[in-house]
């Protein structure tokens, strides 16, 4: 089973599967849509600045990121074993500024996204 992100309602649900649930510490994470500010499909970084802290999840560089992280005074939380393969949502008043998560198809799940904000 693979990771997967869900709309229901007004809230995208993160499903964590597999290995990454003990990995991660978590198997879901469900956002509000409307704290949703960006979507991104874009390769994703291994780090976001040269000092990061995990907070709690699993790290082996360049192999698996999972869980969350502290750099530059935000929270981040990972689900990543291929940065090509990742999504980036941007959050406001969340505890995370961005959840970073891999998915098969990252171009369908970011328009799915998208037509969710916009009403559709």
């Amino acid at each position: 089973m693979e990771n997967s992100i869900d709309i229901i309602g007004k809230h995208i649900v993160f499903k964590i599967s597999g290995a990454d649930k003990f990995l991660s510490l978590k198997s879901r994470l469900v956002i509000p849509l409307e704290h949703v500010v960006s979507v991104s499909t874009e390769k994703a970084k291994w780090r976001r600045s040269t000092w990061e802290l995990r907070v709690g999840g699993s790290n082996i560089p360049f192999v698996v990121k999972d869980g969350r992280y502290l750099s530059k005074g935000k929270f981040y939380f990972y689900v990543m074993h291929d940065p090509d393969k990742c999504i980036t949502v941007n959050l406001d008043n969340e505890l995370y500024s961005a959840v970073i998560f891999q998915v098969s198809n990252k171009e369908a799940a970011a328009k799915r996204i998208l037509a969710k904000m916009k009403g559709s």
